[in-house]
């Protein structure tokens, strides 16, 4: 539980300083945790006016 709040806080902040309005941000990420994790935050950058997408590879 303590990554996945440091991970959001950590994402938040790096993102929030850079975000203009319509801003859209393309994060790649395996399946789980890191997807589940992107998922969490997405509403709070919605909030700051980042449009996260998160594109799913599951063949590394």
């Amino acid at each position: 539980m303590k990554k996945v709040l440091l991970f959001t806080a950590l994402a938040a902040a790096l993102t929030a300083g850079l975000a203009q309005a319509g801003e859209k941000l393309v994060v790649a990420a395996t399946p789980i945790p890191h997807a589940e994790i992107l998922e969490l935050i997405k509403p709070t950058l919605a909030k700051e006016g980042v449009d996260l997408e998160i594109k799913v590879f599951t063949d590394y």
